[in-house]
């Protein structure tokens, strides 16, 4: 009974002791409801009274809690205590409340800080406390609170919170009593572990609740210091830190601000790791803090290198990463008290740290996903190495029967590890030679030494070779992963076209450029079946029938193979996708396989209640009409759901046309109607069309900026004219509207680019509102200024929209939107990944190509343009609260390449490194502090298809005309960047006729024939290859 006597009397101290330095001496006042009667608890009846007289009897009796008047009869009955407020009428009912003089701080502001999921669960408590009928109803509001308060000292925790919700609900703006039921749930929690997260949550809840209500210093102050601790014992120590911030500055309480203290000591802005970038071409040592750093400050005021300033700092989100370091050394780390961070606390004291940087781990790489060895020149594979004075090597063969299987899986082109050569030494690979070679190694650097192929692989055979190379170990537990290259040794090249009728395939000479005959080709499906056989003629031409690639699943088909003369074997994967020709003029829908159907609707809304007239058209691939062939519409509804289904005969030149009448309560919302040309096939058209309750617009109106770029500088006048849609102008009128300025990552000609740093928020939007918009003159027109105002500093491109909103007379607004370009402040890099979505197989070369582009979008050169590979690694700091662990979640930073590169005006620059699983973040700015920034983040791990190659890839050409009749004579011009063999390919759905024309480097003009059975639309493919021994 001690113990429990003990946490009551502690209770009482802290829900009586809230303001000790806010107290004021407290004043019994009257507030009154009328209409109302408090039923029950009468202390006494004053009878012929006024109500001031009732009033002055309760205030003056200390026993009187609360009184109801009756106004006809003049009768006062004081209350020794009162419940829930009843409704009587010609009654007034007032009660006893304490008050100090404090000053009304009106309602309190919003707590962001809060997680929304306790902010609705403390509204779930509210509500319930309301609607709870079953709460006690024969005590006061006094006695619910004495019986509550014993209940807790007897540990009858269920009844004392029904007593104090009990309390709660006769008086809810009670912050007292709200915050003394938070005190007891949360003290509760340590009393009887078993209800830990039950009490834990009523703790949050009541404090929140009680902040919720307070109106003055005092109550805000200690609503605030409960709700700290409740969060505080939950594990969010952050927005308890912030919580107890605001309480302090409310009222500093000696005894809030110690445990604040302790708090923020223990788990506030502090140093919780620091790692070593030692295996990287420059080192660094990171220290990695518990909360994110501001971006605008100098940080090198706050840390010293052995007592001195640091070179380079790299500030990144929780990291600061000293630069410019060297192998082997031993560096002294000092951080600076002061040194702040985002969540307005500073590092509390100074942190040394003493870290030494080791040499380079021997590591052994190759460079490159390239596999093709040209059969002619000196043969050897470049093996990249540091701090190894030798390698292990293996050297396997995968056999050509064997190639299939092998591209079916995800092992082809990638780094291996030595679990994955096992394995495809027991399925797939026969193991044909091992040896070392050795290296001379420079310190920390990496070494470039040719593998000589040859001696190795002596006489070849058809097949694909694997070569690993590991570098030795002084432990067998330091042994490294093995580098691995993929490669073949070849003279051939293959290119195919696929078409509707045949699947070509052209073979030539990579040390030529020239035309191989006499090459034997083999189709292979995905279960290493032959589909078909195959072998080149004098033009190095050989065709497949189209139906042998149009295998499903196992008899999809998988390789093409090639086998010339003397066992010279390459091989294509066809399962990878073809070239992307949306960049080179050609983009918009499939080719149309057969019939090509075109649908539409008359308009893209209607009423329920109203007719669908969808019309189309069906032409075969020669754009003729095709007649008498039945088409199936099939409408569906909005939730996928299929309506009903109308044939189509389609008698006039191909030509269809049907109806859906709509019932008065048809579905709102998008609905589709699909054309097949048999339903058991996939759709040959679909169209969509809205259902919806809609009144048409009455008015129109243009937006017209005088000037197509925005500047910083000068304001830019915009013109808005409005009329009728009858044709009047749309005088007096008024307007509204906005300026969005937004980020992006894109410019305007320079598709495919990223630009700024990928750590800013995405698709950041201000909006600035037009005040300044006259209404519609006696012509329909208004005019008035836009202009730039202070928008966020940000590394990345921002475009405006100027949103106009022109008020009808029925007071609906038609909205429409101008967008307008915002001229950039300085030059910018753009980089743009040889990968899509962010995601890059793993152990592979991550490529990217990058440009530097100036405020007017023109390309630039930049020189000494610092780049680096970073790999982010999730970490986690474990800790232990009360009883519990817990954990908080860092991101540790750490550099695996770097480099410098120049940004030539014309050409990309590239850069290509090798990443293994994990997440990265590719950094490229110029040295100057406020020079150009931009960061990419992607993945590596996941399956993805390459879309760039090593070369520059575009050829540029060009007609003399637009258009040609059959018999013209078509003028091809080419203007290369080399000489080389020319294969011209004219085609549509189908390759109609080749030919290979030598060109020199000046170019030259081609002429072509054009044949009427081309149709219309034939594409002329032009792919310009240079010979091998042409360097």
């Amino acid at each position: 009974m001690r113990v429990f006597l003990s946490i009551f009397l502690c209770l009482v101290f802290l829900t009586l002791g809230t303001n000790p330095n806010l107290a004021q001496e407290a004043t019994r006042q009257i507030t009154v409801s009328e209409d109302s009667d408090y039923f029950g608890f009468d202390l006494r009846t004053e009878k012929d009274v006024s109500l001031d007289q009732c009033k002055a009897d309760c205030l003056g009796s200390p026993a009187c809690r609360a009184f109801t008047y009756n106004q006809s009869a003049r009768f006062c009955f004081l209350k020794s205590d009162f419940g829930p407020l009843q409704p009587f009428p010609g009654a007034i009912a007032g009660r006893i409340v304490t008050e100090n003089a404090e000053p009304d701080l009106g309602v309190p502001p919003t707590l962001p800080f809060v997680p929304n999921y306790l902010k609705n669960r403390a509204k779930k408590f509210r509500e319930d406390l309301a609607a709870n009928s079953a709460l006690p109803t024969h005590l006061g509001f006094s006695a619910l609170l004495n019986s509550a308060r014993q209940n807790l000292s007897s540990q009858q925790i269920k009844t004392m919170i029904s007593d104090y919700t009990a309390a709660l609900k006769i008086d809810p703006q009670n912050v007292d009593v709200w915050l003394e039921l938070s005190d007891a749930a949360r003290l509760q929690r340590l009393a009887i572990p078993s209800q830990s997260s039950q009490m834990t949550q009523l703790a949050t809840s009541s404090a929140l609740n009680g902040y919720l209500r307070s109106r003055n210093a005092a109550h805000r102050a200690a609503a605030l210091a409960r709700l700290a601790k409740a969060l505080a014992v939950q594990g969010q120590v952050r927005p308890a830190l912030t919580a107890y911030k605001q309480s302090l500055a409310l009222n500093d309480v000696p005894a809030e601000r110690a445990v604040f203290a302790k708090l923020r000591e223990k788990y506030g802005f502090r140093v919780v790791n620091h790692t070593v970038d030692s295996d990287s071409r420059t080192p660094r040592i990171c220290v990695q803090f518990s909360e994110p750093l501001q971006k605008k400050t100098s940080y090198e005021s706050y840390l010293s290198l052995d007592g001195a300033a640091p070179q380079a700092l790299d500030v990144q989100d929780k990291q600061i990463c000293a630069e410019g370091l060297a192998h082997g050394k031993r560096y002294k780390i000092g951080l600076r008290q002061g040194l702040p961070s985002t969540v307005d606390e500073a590092l509390l004291s100074d942190v040394a740290l003493n870290v030494y940087i080791r040499d380079r781990k021997p590591a052994a790489r190759f460079s490159g996903n390239s596999f093709v060895l040209p059969s002619t020149a000196r043969r050897g594979i470049p093996l990249i190495t540091i701090n190894a004075d030798k390698a292990d090597l293996k050297l396997y063969r995968i056999g050509q029967r064997a190639l299939a299987p092998l591209l079916n899986g995800s092992r082809f082109l990638q780094r291996l590890g030595s679990y994955e050569v096992s394995d495809l030494k027991g399925d797939l690979a026969e193991e044909i030679w091992s040896g070392s070679i050795d290296v001379r190694p420079e310190l920390n650097k990496e070494v470039v030494t040719s593998i000589p192929i040859d001696e190795a692989v002596g006489v070849r055979e058809p097949g694909i070779y694997l070569l690993t190379a590991t570098p030795p170990a002084a432990l067998p537990e330091q042994r490294q992963e093995p580098a691995s290259q993929w490669f073949l040794v070849s003279d051939i090249g293959l290119t195919t076209f696929a078409g509707a009728s045949k699947f070509n395939v052209f073979a030539r000479s990579l040390d030529t450029a020239k035309p191989i005959a006499n090459v034997k080709l083999t189709l292979l499906a995905r279960n290493n079946e032959v589909l078909g056989t195959a072998t080149t003629d004098e033009q190095g031409k050989a065709m497949f029938d189209a139906g042998l690639t149009r295998g499903k699943d196992s008899l999809a088909p998988a390789v093409l193979t090639a086998l010339g003369a003397e066992k010279d074997f390459v091989f294509l994967d066809i399962s990878k996708p073809g070239f992307d020709f949306s960049d080179r003029g050609v983009a918009g829908r499939s080719v149309p396989q057969g019939v090509d159907v075109y649908a539409w609707t008359e308009r893209g809304i209607y009423r329920a209640g109203e007719t669908v007239h969808v019309a189309a058209l069906a032409r075969d691939v020669s754009a003729r009409a095709v007649g008498d062939l039945p088409l199936t519409f099939v409408f569906k509804r909005p939730d996928g759901v299929e309506d009903r289904r109308v044939i189509g005969k389609g008698e006039a030149l191909g030509g269809y046309a049907v109806q859906l009448p709509l019932t008065e309560n048809a579905k709102r919302g998008t609905w589709q109607v699909q054309v097949f040309t048999d339903p058991k096939q996939a759709a040959v058209a679909t169209e969509r069309f809205l259902v919806e309750d809609f009144l048409p617009e009455r008015t129109d109106f243009t937006i017209t900026p005088a000037q197509s770029v925005l500047t910083a500088a000068q304001p830019v006048p915009v013109t808005v004219e409005g009329r009728y849609l009858y044709g009047a102008p749309a005088a007096g009128l008024t307007l509204e509207g906005e300026l969005v300025v937004r980020t992006t990552r894109e410019r305007e000609g320079h598709k495919g680019y990223l630009f700024g740093l990928a750590s800013e928020q995405g698709g950041a939007r201000q909006q600035f509102p037009l005040d300044n918009m006259a209404a519609l003159d006696e012509a329909g027109v208004s005019v008035f200024d836009i202009s730039l105002q202070s928008t966020r500093a940000t590394t990345r491109p921002q475009s405006a929209d100027v949103i106009v909103r022109l008020r009808e007379g029925s007071g609906r607004a038609v909205e429409r939107t101008q967008a307008i370009a915002i001229k950039a402040q300085a030059t910018m890099i753009g980089v743009r990944p040889d990968f899509e979505d962010g995601q890059t197989g793993e152990n592979t070369d991550a490529g990217f190509s990058l440009i530097a582009v100036q405020p007017d979008g023109s390309t630039t050169s930049l020189t000494n343009v610092r780049w680096s590979l970073v790999k982010v690694e999730r970490n986690y700091q474990w800790y232990r609260n009360g009883s519990y662990w817990r954990y908080e979640a860092i991101d540790l930073e750490k550099k695996v390449a770097d480099g410098v590169i120049d940004i030539a005006a014309g050409t990309p620059a590239r850069i290509s490194t090798p990443v293994g699983w994990g997440r990265y973040r590719l950094q490229v700015e110029t040295a100057a502090a406020d020079g150009p920034a931009t960061s990419v983040n992607f993945n590596a791990g996941w399956f993805v298809e390459s879309k760039s190659t090593e070369t520059p890839d575009g050829l540029e050409i060009g007609l003399d005309k637009s258009g040609y009749a059959a018999g013209d004579i078509a003028k091809l011009k080419i203007s290369p960047r080399f000489a080389g063999e020319l294969l011209i390919a004219i085609a549509s759905d189908r390759v109609h006729e080749t030919r290979t024309v030598s060109v020199p480097a000046g170019g030259a003009t081609i002429d072509i024939p054009v044949k009427a059975d081309w149709g219309a639309g034939a594409y002329v493919l032009a792919t310009l290859y240079r010979p091998g021994d042409a360097g």
